[in-house]
């Protein structure tokens, strides 16, 4: 008020200072009586500000100051404490904490008022006395009263945290906290709970490291485990036992956190079903959900899943960052977790003997719950799902919905690992001996090196720091949680995702009108688990996962070298699992599987994925058998690019760009010719699973040769480095289009037979008659599943003929330079496939297998396309060298025949397949091919052949004589090599064999190309005496 203006706004004029003892000092008095006046105030307005903020039950005795509320507080808490004895404390630090709180609120003091934080440090310094003077029990009861309140943060954070500096404290009061989250599922999280513990855990890293140590250890964490089941062989060896998954699952405090799920409810016990998603009223009667109902139903539940996630997730991160005791734990607890689970990832096991439904894509599984012979109980998949849960036990792995929990939580801990990181993961880390309480026994899973290239590769890895360091050496975490989420993927997810995708879906499929109930339940139990596995969060973090996973896969195989063409692998790629790239495509193949066709853009999974690392990998599984001896793997791995090529406009524009558009093409060569080996099973008797695999390789060279630049890439590959494999490559297409057309006209004449004896009894979906014998006493046939529908069957191997075929016509078109100028297998092409088809569709043959236009329709037989093909084929290459593949011709006499081939051109111009010059020029070639021939064979007729010039397997005279090395066998060098393309091997002797083993007979052949100058007898390549 004194400094404030006096009335009209105008200053006072300041007078001169007077002198000592002059009029100033008379003034004196009245200031300092103003002065007296101010600081009265003053105090009394921090007392009322004070007190308002304290809101003591009984008023001061005095006034109260910034700098007397201390010795206050003390004096409350005193009272407080003798009025209630045993709950003293926690009295006087709720009334602390809401004066705290009070001194915060605006309407309560002003927000201006500097002695907030003098009042706030003073009481914070009170509360901390006391609570460090109590008893353990007492800091115990007050800081879960203080939990249970709203308590400002800081003063709730500096108390747990003083607290934590009593050793005695962190496991006691932690173990109070911990109990109560026993038994967490989606629809009870018991989320105020777990936030109380989040809060402690946040506050103060002794208090994870108690977490981690006895007693807290033995109690809540790592709970002791001793294998109350073993599993032994004939000879009594132990051969299983039963594992710690479960135990961890259901006692220990991360079990609790991953508990919430979906799925599982067979687990529960059955007081409890209702609570669970599958129990629910909601979930109940799906078979006939509209979409929109079962999209709302699923976005609730990824809702409560994402909530879920998010908690062990937090849970997790507070651990990993308080320590190395706390992260060694974690890391434990992953590893045991994951080991526990290695069983659910192995093919056997099938249910109902077993616990896993996913094996054979879900078909014995389908089989058994529709087979009259099964016992009753077993044919229910509520019982098959509650024996699952029961084995779950007993086995000791864990159930579905916490694997896949556990799971996301390892894609959480993954997700910060940039992909530019990949090249820092070590390859090396799953190769050492210390490290089997993290990775089981991954030590022993097959290596893409053989054994001596492995032995090599132990001791490169012994100059990596990731294989020399300590397991707790905190630089080892990214590889170690990658390592660990890569073997999630065959245990944790990929078991629940085959058994949603293909068992679930499959049974709720089949049994939709002869069992609803059954078709309810596994409608029910695919939808929870695709809501699931396609949560949002869970897809983008898979997606992270399988870039990061192709990105370390192409460092490793190049070795620090460019990827394309493929370098000869080094010791990152020998110590590699194969699981690690199989896992990924299954994935891939999975998820791919059940996305919305005709979309065009990446969505879902394939939304995160970078296609260059991707389609580079794949390339180089293709491509490289000294990088994957497995030609399984390397067809899968060309299905796959097909399928997303295909799909996905973007990536298709991939392969015609730097580096695959140089590489692509012997990439294709390269597993084209590999999968010759691939074999599905013994009962595969007409080599289906391998056509399979190369009906995407044809595709994707149909699409590349759309391209000038593949077609040069090709030309260059045929004619230079790639000429043996682009041979053998034309010879296993040959192969290929004889076996396909032989077996589907088979198929279909074996159809006329079968059709009058079908009738005669039943057949089912195939055409095979069923006598009694073959039936159950329930009439059921018992061989159902191997019979043999004759018209589908011909019109597959009609279909796979026709593809083989067309790409057969599009290498005669392209490459007929390398094919001609190679020799070697132009007379395999000319005689067992254009002039033996010829014969079939044209010549006499054609009268076993004449239908009506219809029948050929209905099982995809296009004979004119055929012909139109094969007549093409002949122009190709003639247009190379008419003269050689003339004489070629001239030699066939088991199909050549000119009235044969004469018919063919008649054939092609009624019909039109051919026109113009191309018809007039296949006229042409037909007529001097019948004067060739006839010129030939009368030079043979004439000629007696000494029986040694004749080739010991085709009984043809030779041009180039070798001798095999092991049967000593003397065969013509084009017989030799095509026989070694087909099959790298000696036929007389079964030996492996090479091209460059033949032993040559110059001798020999100078007598034969002598004999054949006399004679007048054309030779393949022509004469050495011309």
């Amino acid at each position: 008020a004194a400094r404030r203006c006096p009335q009209g706004g105008r200053r006072m004029t300041r007078r001169p200072a007077e002198t000592e003892g002059g009029p100033m000092d008379a003034k004196r008095p009245k200031e300092e009586a103003s002065g007296d006046a101010a600081s009265t105030a003053a105090a009394d307005r921090e007392n009322l500000l004070l007190v308002r903020v304290l809101q003591p039950q009984q008023p001061p005795t005095e006034k109260l100051s910034l700098d007397s509320v201390g010795t206050y507080l003390e004096q409350e808490a005193a009272r407080l404490a003798r009025l209630r004895p045993s709950e003293g404390l926690e009295d006087a630090l709720q009334f602390f904490a809401k004066g705290w709180r009070r001194s915060e609120e605006g309407g309560v003091v002003p927000s201006t008022w500097t002695g907030i934080a003098p009042f706030q440090e003073a009481l914070l310094t009170t509360a901390l006395s006391l609570l460090l003077a109590a008893p353990v029990a007492d800091k115990v009861r007050a800081l879960g009263v203080l939990l249970d309140n709203p308590v400002p943060a800081r003063l709730l954070n500096e108390l747990l945290s003083a607290a934590a500096e009593d050793a005695e404290l962190p496991p006691r009061f932690l173990a109070e906290l911990l109990r109560p989250l026993r038994g967490r599922h989606l629809n009870d999280m018991r989320s105020s709970l777990f936030s109380k513990l989040i809060r402690v855990l946040r506050s103060n890293k002794g208090y994870a490291a108690a977490l981690v140590e006895s007693p807290l250890l033995e109690e809540f964490w790592m709970p002791p485990f001793e294998a109350k089941f073993v599993w032994r062989n004939k000879k009594k060896e132990i051969v299983g036992k039963q594992q710690c998954g479960n135990v961890l699952q259901v006692d220990s405090l991360l079990g609790w956190a991953l508990a919430p799920t979906a799925l599982d409810a067979a687990a529960m016990p059955p007081s409890q079903s209702h609570l669970t998603e599958a129990g629910s009223s909601e979930w109940a009667d799906l078979r006939r959900a509209t979409r929109q109902r079962i999209d709302g139903l699923q976005r609730g539940t990824q809702m409560k899943l994402t909530a879920a996630h998010q908690q062990a997730a937090e849970l997790a991160d507070l651990l990993l960052r308080s320590g190395d005791a706390p992260r060694v734990a974690v890391l434990r607890w992953l590893g045991a977790f994951l080991t526990s689970a290695e069983i659910r990832g192995k093919q056997g096991y099938i249910a109902p003997e077993g616990f896993n439904f996913w094996p054979n894509n879900g078909n014995h599984v389908i089989d058994i719950l529709g087979h009259n012979d099964t016992p009753a109980f077993e044919r229910s998949l509520k019982n098959l799902l509650l024996l699952q849960a029961l084995q779950a036990r007993i086995y000791g792995f864990p159930t579905s919905g916490v694997a896949l929990n556990a799971f996301a939580l390892l894609l959480h801990l993954v997700k910060p690992i940039k992909p530019e990181a990949a090249s820092s993961l070590s390859p090396f880390f799953a190769s050492r001996d210390d490290c089997a309480d993290l990775m089981g026994t991954w030590h022993k899973e097959a290596r893409f090196g053989e054994k001596e290239q492995l032995e090599a590769a132990v001791e490169t890895a012994k100059a990596d720091p990731s294989y020399s360091s300590a397991l707790s050496d905190k630089t080892l975490f990214k590889t170690q949680i990658f390592w660990l989420a890569s073997k999630g993927i065959g245990t944790l997810l990929l078991p629940v995702a085959k058994e949603a995708f293909n068992s679930f879906q499959g049974v709720a499929s089949v049994f939709y009108e002869k069992d609803p109930a059954t078709s309810d339940g596994a409608w029910r139990e695919y939808l929870l688990a695709e809501a699931s596995l396609k949560e949002p969060a869970f897809l983008s973090k898979l997606g992270h996962l399988v870039d990061l996973t192709f990105r370390f896969l192409q460092t490793s195989a190049a070795g620090g070298h460019q990827a394309l063409p493929p370098p000869e692998p080094g010791p990152a790629w020998h110590v590699l699992p194969t699981t690690v790239l199989e896992n990924v495509l299954d994935i891939c193949d999975l998820y791919r599987d059940r996305q919305k066709k005709g979309s065009g853009s990446p969505t879902g999974l394939f939304l995160y994925l970078d296609p260059d690392p991707m389609l580079t990998t794949l390339c180089i599984v293709m491509a490289s058998d000294a990088h994957v001896r497995d030609p399984s793997l390397r067809g899968r791995a060309v299905k796959l690019m097909h399928r997303l090529c295909f799909a996905y406009p973007s990536w298709q524009d991939k392969l015609n760009q730097p580096p695959l558009v140089k590489h692509l093409i012997p990439c294709l060569v390269g597993v084209f010719v590999a999968v010759e080996k691939a074999i599905m099973s013994y009962y595969d008797l007409s080599y289906r699973y391998k056509y399979e695999l190369r009906l995407p390789v044809m595709d994707l060279f149909d699409l590349a040769l759309q391209h000038e630049e593949h077609r040069k890439v090709l030309l260059e590959f045929a004619k230079g480095s790639g000429n043996s494999l682009f041979l053998k490559l034309l010879v296993q297409l040959i192969n290929d289009t004889n076996s396909q057309t032989e077996e589907a006209i088979r198929t279909l004449k074996e159809y006329h037979e079968h059709k009058a004896k079908a009738a005669a009894g039943p057949t089912g979906n195939h055409d095979e008659r069923v006598v009694d014998d073959d039936q159950t006493e329930g009439g059921e046939d018992v061989y159902r599943r191997s019979r043999m529908n004759y018209k589908e069957h011909a019109k597959k191997y009609f279909s796979l003929a026709s593809r083989t075929w067309k790409q057969l016509w599009l290498l005669c078109k392209h490459c007929g330079d390398a094919i001609v100028e190679g020799r070697t297998i132009l007379e395999q092409l000319l005689h067992s496939s254009l002039d033996a088809q010829l014969h079939v569709l044209v010549g006499p043959d054609m009268k076993g297998i004449k239908a009506s236009v219809q029948e050929y329709e209905e099982v995809g037989f296009n004979p004119k396309e055929m012909v139109r093909q094969v007549a093409e084929m002949y122009l190709f290459l003639a247009a190379v060298n008419r003269e050689e593949v003339s004489r070629i011709i001239a030699k066939d006499e088991r199909y050549y025949s000119s009235a044969t081939f004469s018919k063919a051109v008649r054939f092609a111009r009624k019909y039109g397949l051919l026109a113009g010059g191309p018809l007039d020029d296949f006229d042409r070639f037909v007529k001097e091919l019948a004067e060739k021939v006839s010129q030939q064979r009368a030079a043979f007729d004439e000629a007696d052949i000494p029986e040694k010039y004749l080739c010991e397997m085709m009984a043809d005279i030779m041009s180039d004589p070798v001798m095999w090395p092991q049967s000593k066998k003397i065969v013509d060098r084009s017989t030799a090599v095509r026989q070694i393309m087909s099959s790298d091997r000696d036929p007389y002797a079964n030996t492996p064999v090479t091209v460059d083993m033949l032993v040559p007979l110059p001798e020999l052949k100078e007598e034969i190309h002598k004999f054949a100058k006399d004679k007048g007898i054309t030779l393949e390549g022509g004469n050495m005496f011309d």
